[in-house]
């Protein structure tokens, strides 16, 4: 029979699940949209424009609004030449801190400037185009784009096997730690969300405080080896870590 322990920890891991699936479940609305004006030009022998693309902007401000606490911007990134009117476009909107209105993503697409952001070659859209997979990155600093400490959740735009881009999501670290804090409250007073590489994803002791590492005495190499009092989170590279 299972203990009060076992069942804590099994609610805490489905509700980490239910707010990733979440914000997920847009990500993936965004994924068909894009798919569809793809295949819409396809269909007349083109390839959309950016304003083609910009037709699926009332699914990502809806992302954006109603994708629960967490979702701080959203949109789909296009690969490099497959769109007619622009090499590479970010059909991306986020809700800076502070505001509750949409805005646009600025940010130098051109590879050739010193400052350009050069996102092909980002985790985030890299790996869903080798793996076909969906992939949740971080924590990490968005150097290039907000300065916010935040994750990515991307999935790959496919048509007829062919890679298009990505459809992601941002979701601020700080407002997920606080979306998961009763959860791990419940747990226990030393409880840890944290990533394959031992990274902090939430807590609820200030010992081990968001972004920071697993001591090294716990760590081999890039990955942290599964110890006791850690519950995997089913799909996610996550771990539920209990003192």
């Amino acid at each position: 029979m299972a203990n009060v322990k076992d069942l804590d920890q099994r609610s805490a891991v489905a509700r980490v699940n239910s707010v990733i699936d979440s914000v997920f479940a847009g990500v993936d609305v965004l994924c068909e949209l894009a798919a569809t004006v793809y295949e819409r030009a396809a269909a007349e022998g083109e390839l959309p424009s950016a304003a083609d693309l910009a037709s699926i902007r009332p699914a990502v401000f809806d992302h954006l609004t109603r994708g629960g606490p967490v979702v701080a911007g959203t949109g789909v990134i296009a690969a490099p030449g497959s769109l007619a009117d622009q090499p590479r476009w970010l059909e991306w909107w986020r809700i800076p801190r502070g505001s509750t209105e949409p805005r646009p993503l600025s940010v130098d697409l051109d590879p050739q400037h010193i400052g350009g952001y050069e996102y092909t070659s980002t985790p985030w859209f890299d790996t869903p185009r080798r793996t076909g997979h969906r992939i949740v990155l971080g924590p990490y600093v968005d150097y290039a784009g907000t300065d916010e400490y935040i994750l990515t959740l991307s999935c790959p735009i496919r048509r007829n096997e062919q890679f298009l881009g990505v459809a992601a999501a941002d979701v601020r670290a700080s407002d997920l730690e606080q979306v998961m804090l009763g959860v791990l409250d419940a747990v226990g007073p030393e409880s840890l969300l944290v990533n394959a590489t031992g990274r902090v994803i939430a807590s609820n002791t200030p010992q081990l405080i968001v972004g920071s590492l697993l001591p090294a005495a716990h760590r081999t190499g890039d990955e942290v080896p599964v110890g006791l009092g850690w519950v995997p989170c089913e799909g996610l590279p996550w771990h539920l870590v209990t003192g």
